[in-house]
């Protein structure tokens, strides 16, 4: 890294210009973190600055609006170029969030810097105090993206948050309104990509008073949810599966060694840009049950029902996702989640685990096949728990292992066939009706397999075939 700021540094006299470190960068390196992401600011001709150094670093530039971003993969860093255009005290007051307002020169960029770091608004006490603070009301008014901004860098840093800064944050709730959806989406994906996300829910809403502002669904859900099942209402239940779906993500040992090693690998997954699979789950957990509100119904003896609310809480996710710009794939990934929560627990209830159960549900569920067995653990859990306080909860688990070692080891195995069989295999062998499609013939096979009928192998599917065709 010292040679990245070396080049800087001579580009910097070279050019008689003034380079900046900014934000993120200097703060994580203040306290020990890497990080993958430095803002520069220059003041001068930023786009001749951030070329020059693109070409003695040999990487191409990427322009954008108003910066150049250059991404060093040796290094895995993106440098991001900005214009400084106005003084460097003024800009960093505007940032707002203290830990954030910190910048140094690059020619004076070492080890040992404090002095030299221009800090207008006492971020660094700030992070010596492992503090959060927005040093300026006016500032939150003009960017109220920064109250959410706030909590995600609680959550990413484990830092606590400064009693004014709640303070102007609950006083000026309202202003969420006025962030764009996508902006804010992007940082509530952050707090869900950090742990104890249900900790930082829970602040947003009992702190910050701010989560009802985010999510307005969260207020009808405070509502609703009590019953013979549930002894609290469904905001508390949900910020609860919350809490135990991340207890099981995080805790090594709480699976079979090879189920927890394909959950590791699933909830990492990569879905669209920065959002992994693990964000979505967690957002699924929270909201598995916001349909009852407009599913809930009292039956001819008194009772509250809630049937259907899986059908109706997809609906409702589905809405949320559009509101804040998510993709058709992770729309589809928390629908799919909501609308099929329940099929472990009508499982567990019946006590069905037979083959054709499972493989009607996993065909059903699809890839989230284990993001509902988790969610779903941990929403039987959380109910019961409350219910019955000293009830065995091993069994649920047990329960919730068989179908996912149902799935990893039997239906997985049983889908991807093209190695053994393909439709242009079965059209040589066979005559086929005109009404007969061959993905119905490979649909069957797949199921012939995961029944245990025939063995995954050519042989046995051909004898099979010739059997019932």
């Amino acid at each position: 890294m010292d040679s990245i700021f070396s080049l800087l540094k001579d580009i910097s006299e070279k050019e008689d210009t003034k380079i900046y470190v900014i934000g993120g960068y200097l703060r994580d390196f203040l306290i020990g973190r890497v990080t993958k992401k430095m803002k520069l600011l220059v003041k001068g001709d930023t786009a001749t600055i951030a070329k020059n150094f693109a070409k003695k670093v040999d990487i191409d530039i990427i322009p954008e609006d108003n910066s150049f971003k250059v991404i060093d993969i040796d290094r895995d860093l993106k440098i991001e170029f900005l214009p400084l255009e106005q003084d460097i005290n003024s800009y960093l007051r505007n940032r707002g969030i203290t830990i954030q307002s910190l910048a140094i020169d690059v020619s004076k960029f070492s080890g040992d810097m404090k002095d030299s770091i221009i800090d207008p608004t006492g971020g660094l006490d700030d992070i010596e105090e492992n503090k959060i603070r927005i040093w300026d009301s006016e500032v939150l008014r003009k960017r109220p993206i920064m109250m959410i901004k706030a909590v995600s860098l609680m959550s990413e840093l484990d830092f606590g948050m400064d009693d004014n800064t709640i303070k102007i944050i609950n006083e000026n709730k309202k202003l969420v309104s006025q962030i764009d959806r996508k902006e804010l989406g992007d940082q509530v994906f952050k707090i869900l990509r950090n742990r104890k996300s249900y900790h930082y829910f829970g602040f947003m809403d009992k702190e910050l008073n701010i989560l009802e502002e985010i999510f307005p669904e969260a207020s009808e859900m405070k509502d609703v949810g009590e019953c013979k099942y549930h002894v609290v209402d469904s905001f508390t239940h949900s910020l609860y599966v919350l809490k135990l779906t991340e207890n099981i993500i995080y805790y090594e040992g709480y699976f079979e060694d090879h189920i927890r090693k394909t959950y590791e690998k699933h909830v990492c997954e990569e879905i669209v840009g920065e959002h992994t699979r693990m964000e979505l789950i967690k957002l699924a957990a929270f909201f598995h049950d916001v349909g009852k509100p407009s599913a809930r119904k009292v039956d001819d003896k008194g009772r509250v029902r809630f049937k259907g609310h899986e059908i109706t809480g997809a609906e409702i996710i589905k809405n949320i996702s559009e509101r804040f710009k998510l993709s058709i794939k992770e729309r589809d990934i928390l629908y799919r989640i909501v609308a099929k929560h329940m099929y472990p627990l009508v499982s567990y209830k019946s006590n069905d685990v037979s083959s054709k159960f499972l493989y009607k549900m996993f065909k059903e569920t699809k890839e989230e096949t284990l993001d509902i067995l988790l969610i779903a653990l941990s929403d039987i859990v959380g109910t019961r728990k409350l219910l019955h306080p000293d009830e065995e909860m091993g069994k649920f688990k047990i329960h919730v292992e068989f179908m996912a070692n149902n799935y990893i080891t039997r239906f997985e195995e049983s889908q991807n066939i093209s190695d053994v069989i393909t439709a242009a295999d079965i059209l040589e062998e066979f005559e086929l009706p005109e009404e007969l499609l061959v993905s119905k013939i490979l649909e069957e096979i797949r199921k012939a397999i995961f029944m245990g009928k025939i063995g995954r192998n050519k042989n046995s599917i051909m004898k099979y075939l010739k059997n019932i065709l």
